[in-house]
């Protein structure tokens, strides 16, 4: 069924609370909404289609996206919602199975629309999305055609509300929680306020920290690849303690350094690596080299504030190093609860933060889910709160 599927953007609402306009061609990061979307799912090899609704085509449509008006329907006037859209596509194109996902959701990625359609089986009409606070998601669902009878029947009794539609069909749901996927790619964008929110963004910073030998580096190699795996980019930025030679003896570059260069680029089609002298470097120098990245990780920094997990290993040291106050949870060798000297500086807990959970390190999921919840808490208005951060993992929510 798969090699005859295709994906469908919404753009069909009449986006009130927008004031009335196209959300598809909102702006965010130089790009519509809809074009961004494209952009994102293009990975997945299918073709697209654009269900117009009530504004027709939005300002930014690629030759490969097929336009699809929605479909009157007998004895009713002007548009009914998104299952006039899900209907007029299917209608309209020979798809056996169409995933569909809101224009007002420019954060989605390709892996969201992946898993749905990894986990389909011919038993399902649909399968869906359901937020860690309970929301299904339906709007960003894979359809079966077979799902089209009970479509039909709910459009034919008027009843155009989408929970009356699921509730008639056979639906697989995946849990974010479950699949470890942010939460805040499922912003929908559609007002004001979230648009503001959205524009604000930033990318949350999260260090791995502790003593000297405690396995920091393999547990980053070992997160990066996890998080990688569900479409999360994660940059990595490391300190080195002593000078290091960044050009390798023997190369152009070195020798144009040796030479006198101020600093050397070495690029190719897809990637390149700057060396330049500057004295005083700090980690947040690098952030802005990163501006695709959902999550950026330092490696050390266990004096900064930057919200962190401490790694601990018992052979090493059984006693956290860094200040308890800016502590998401302690990852150690088996699971034991770190030693607390209650007497040094820096290890008061505030009232509003819990002591960190312990983890065990061969416990990825626990530490992917911390990880995902400081992803979700990272609000544009409370980014790098750590009092945010901690009230959002221990509360076990989300901030869709």
């Amino acid at each position: 069924m798969k090699e005859n599927c295709g994906i469908v953007i919404l753009s069909g609402g009449s986006g009130r609370r927008m004031g009335y306009v196209n959300k598809a061609d909102l702006d965010y990061h130089g790009r519509s909404f809809a074009g961004q979307i494209m952009e994102e799912l293009s990975g997945l090899g299918l073709p697209f289609f654009l269900s117009t609704g009530i504004y027709g085509n939005p300002n930014e449509i690629p030759d490969n996206c097929t336009a699809i008006s929605d479909l009157p329907v007998d004895g009713q006037q002007g548009h009914i919602g998104p299952m006039g859209g899900i209907r007029s596509c299917f209608l309209e194109t020979d798809a056996d199975g169409l995933l569909f996902v809101p224009c007002d959701m420019p954060l989605i990625r390709a892996e969201m629309g992946r898993r749905l359609m990894e986990r389909w089986t011919p038993e399902y009409d649909a399968v869906i999305w359901k937020t860690r606070d309970g929301r299904i998601q339906p709007l960003c669902g894979f359809y079966s055609r077979t799902c089209l009878t009970a479509l039909d029947g709910c459009i034919g009794e008027g009843n155009y509300r989408m929970m009356e539609f699921l509730s008639r069909i056979s639906c697989l749901v995946l849990e974010t929680g479950r699949e470890h996927l942010p939460d805040r790619w499922f912003l929908n964008v559609n007002d004001r306020d979230a648009y503001g929110r959205l524009e604000r963004t930033v990318c949350p910073v999260l260090a791995v920290s502790g003593s000297k030998n405690t396995g920091k580096t393999t547990l980053l190699e070992r997160l990066v690849s996890a998080l990688a795996s569900r479409g999360i980019r994660a940059a990595v930025i490391k300190h080195d303690g002593h000078e290091f030679e960044a050009d390798v003896p023997g190369t152009d570059s070195f020798r144009m350094k040796q030479a006198g260069a101020y600093g050397t680029v070495v690029y190719s089609g897809s990637k390149f690596s700057v060396v330049k002298e500057q004295p005083g470097l700090q980690a947040d120098a690098f952030f802005s080299f990163f501006p695709e990245a959902d999550l950026i990780l330092l490696e050390g920094q266990k004096q900064s504030d930057y919200p962190k997990i401490e790694v601990l290993r018992q052979e090493v040291s059984r006693m956290p190093v860094c200040d308890r106050s800016t502590v998401l949870a302690y990852v150690t060798d088996g699971g034991w609860e770190p030693e607390m000297d209650e007497n040094a500086g820096g290890t008061e807990t505030p009232e509003h933060c819990k002591v960190p959970e312990t983890i065990a390190s061969n416990n990825l999921d626990a530490i992917l889910e911390v990880i995902i919840h400081f992803l979700d808490s990272a609000d544009p208005d409370n980014s790098g709160s750590l009092k945010a951060a901690k009230a959002h993992h221990n509360s076990g929510g989300h901030a869709v």
